[in-house]
């Protein structure tokens, strides 16, 4: 098997994307907490996230989708009782996302891990 076909069977990894639309007045604020929740996913979670992106509709500026990569559904939960997390959930709760949308996948092929 290629290293594409052969990944998904290596492991079982978990994907998610989120598109969100954040309070205008808060986008600088969701724009910290999102710098900090990547950095924390790549850097500090010992390789459970494998891919962080925060994405910006130029069309809308206060429209952003997340596409995250776990390397298991393990990891994806471990994620949520992080401090960096943490963050995100409370800027939620504070208010500052006006709609969210979260679909999960399940990876088929890949590569790049």
């Amino acid at each position: 098997l290629s290293k594409v076909e052969a990944w998904p069977r290596i492991m079982a990894p978990i994907a998610v994307t989120v598109t969100v639309v954040i309070k205008e007045d808060m986008v600088e604020r969701f724009l910290e907490v999102m710098k900090e929740d990547v950095v924390g996913s790549l850097e500090r979670e010992n390789g459970g996230c494998v891919r962080f992106d925060v994405l910006r509709d130029p069309s809308v500026p206060n429209k952003f989708m997340f596409y995250e990569m776990y390397v298991d559904s393990d990891a994806m939960a471990r994620h949520k009782e992080t401090p960096h997390y943490k963050a995100w959930a409370q800027f939620k709760e504070d208010g500052g996302v006006l709609s969210q949308e979260a679909v999960k996948f399940e990876a088929v092929y890949g590569g790049g891990l």
